[in-house]
């Protein structure tokens, strides 16, 4: 039971904050969040001390270290990534936007990849399409 709600509890933070930040921005920098031992979710962001503008994979390397430093030390008991990637969907032969959001938990070895499909009507709205989990 706990497993389920830490993991719906990462989905829901990071699907709410991505979108927030597509509906501000159109983009967004990967961000994580984890899960104490206690069961409350800390939001986490990277800073660069070098460049305001860091590269996308460094701070997914960075926030991976990070997290499974404290996953190991047994400091928090699940984290999630999420980042902007793009996808091909059973429904499109075109890659598509995706927000990913990639969950560890120290109690399963079970859990997918989830991506959240995204696109742009012509009024420039957010428009959310398939979702669906891939397993790792």
């Amino acid at each position: 039971m706990e497993i389920q709600k830490d993991i719906q509890n990462i989905i829901d933070y990071s699907h709410n904050f991505a979108e927030t930040m597509l509906n501000n921005g159109k983009e967004y920098y990967p961000f994580g969040a984890k899960i104490d031992n206690n069961g409350e979710l800390i939001a986490v962001g990277y800073k660069d001390n070098e460049t305001d503008f860091p590269e996308s994979q460094k701070v997914i390397d960075e926030l991976t270290a990070e997290f499974e430093q404290e996953l190991n030390d047994g400091r928090i008991r699940a984290y999630g990534l999420t980042y902007d990637v793009r996808v091909q969907t059973n429904s499109s032969k075109d890659k598509t936007d995706a927000i990913l959001i990639d969950i560890y938990h120290r109690n399963s070895n079970e859990i997918p990849k989830y991506y959240f499909t995204y696109s742009w009507n012509e009024k420039s709205e957010l428009v959310f399409g398939e979702s669906f989990g891939m397993k790792k």
